[in-house]
């Protein structure tokens, strides 16, 4: 498969001879998904630990402890380990932080890729229900705890990596790689050249008109998958462009799943629509729902994963069979309010579901044909696709 363990298997280059791409953004955003061990412990300070010391079988079950993708993460640093693009790279300045009470999840790396590049990487979502409930907050919360935590981060890299400086993350992580770019302190901000955001989710519209964001927008490079979910949740985006993905629905979202060709990423044109639709139909029924519901609702389906005792996302993935039911049957012990609530949302969802519906067929001919259909949104991305093929 043509992916990110390919790429790090097959291009050894420098960084001075190649420069970074977004997929290299990809790889080093995915490696702050590893959770480093006591054992690694030169990784948290400032002169760091080169990235080949971090391949030590005695340290994988913790590493990748609660991964998504365990045996894909292994391949990778295995590929990176070998690699004279990736091996001599410095780990440095490894934060971990879980907070159940202040419902915060946060981690962030830093890489210097060469004397004078640094590269801020900012974990995403982890598999804890604390880390899910944190970024089902930002529906309703501004800023989130991980958030002003990523912005003090990247103050603390600023301060400690002198020379040119790169932010990025895949999921939550991009949207924290945005955050903390556009909310460090002036001096660090000017010395960002570029924050990428692997289908991190958007911002309120009042957040990116704000003169903050406004500053770093232009330098901002969002890629999603072309049937993305999560880097399009919340009605406003920064400029995105589309790469491939050979998973299907919601597991577009792993970064394993894109694919990489001739080192770079592959692009189609547009989303898909079923994306579009899926979109449209979930930023419809966000808006719906005022501040409050939008914290009820969050806070009752927390509440249904700590009544099940469940610790960790991953225990719904290997069980689902049981974990699933169970969930749904919790439903019915809520208090009668909150039933009634739970519901009646679940319910105006189903509704709007159902009113869009007719949107993912005209947009399914609308592909076939080349031309768009229907009254979804026209992204800036796909704006500039319908241009290039009218200049045509």
């Amino acid at each position: 498969m043509n992916n990110i363990v390919s790429y790090a298997k097959e291009h050894m280059e420098s960084f001075d001879v190649r420069p970074l791409n977004r997929v290299d953004s990809l790889i080093l955003s995915e490696l702050s998904y590893f959770q480093l061990p006591q054992e690694l412990s030169k990784a948290r300070g400032w002169r760091g630990v080169r990235l080949a010391e971090l391949f030590r079988a005695e340290c994988f079950e913790q590493m990748f402890d609660g991964v998504w993708d365990g045996e894909s993460c292994r391949q990778l640093l295995t590929a990176l380990s070998a690699s004279p693009r990736f091996r001599d790279i410095h780990v440095m300045g490894y934060r971990e932080q879980s907070n159940v009470a202040d419902e915060k999840q946060f981690a962030a790396v830093t890489f210097r890729l060469s004397k004078r590049l640094f590269y801020v990487a900012f974990r995403g979502t982890d598999a804890t229900p604390v880390g899910w409930k944190e970024d089902f907050n930002m529906a309703f919360q501004y800023p989130v705890p991980s958030q002003e935590a990523a912005a003090a981060y990247l103050n603390e890299a600023a301060f400690h990596c002198r020379g040119r400086l790169l932010a990025g993350g895949h999921s939550k992580g991009g949207n924290l790689a945005v955050y903390a770019a556009a909310n460090c302190g002036k001096r660090a901000r000017k010395r960002i050249e570029k924050i990428y955001s692997h289908d991190g989710p958007g911002f309120a519209q009042e957040v990116l008109e704000s003169d903050l964001f406004q500053a770093v927008l232009t330098r901002i490079e969002k890629t999603v998958p072309q049937s993305s979910l999560i880097g399009m949740l919340f009605e406003n985006q920064e400029d995105f462009t589309i790469v491939k993905s050979r998973g299907i629905g919601l597991l577009q979202h792993d970064p394993y799943s894109w694919v990489v060709e001739d080192g770079d990423f592959t692009y189609p044109d547009r989303l898909t629509a079923d994306a579009r639709y899926l979109d449209r139909t979930l930023n419809q029924w966000i808006r719906s729902l005022s501040q409050e519901d939008r914290e009820r609702f969050v806070d009752g389906l927390y509440d249904l994963i700590e009544e099940n005792g469940i610790k960790s996302f991953t225990e719904i993935r290997d069980d689902w069979r049981k974990n699933i039911p169970a969930l749904v049957h919790s439903v019915t012990h809520m208090d009668e309010d909150t039933k009634e609530f739970m519901q009646r949302s679940l319910k105006e969802l189903a509704a709007m579901s159902f009113q869009n519906i007719t949107g993912i067929f005209r947009g399914k001919r609308g592909e076939e044909t080349g031309v768009r259909r229907g009254a979804e949104k026209i992204t800036e991305h796909e704006r500039k696709q319908e241009s290039k093929q009218g200049d045509k």
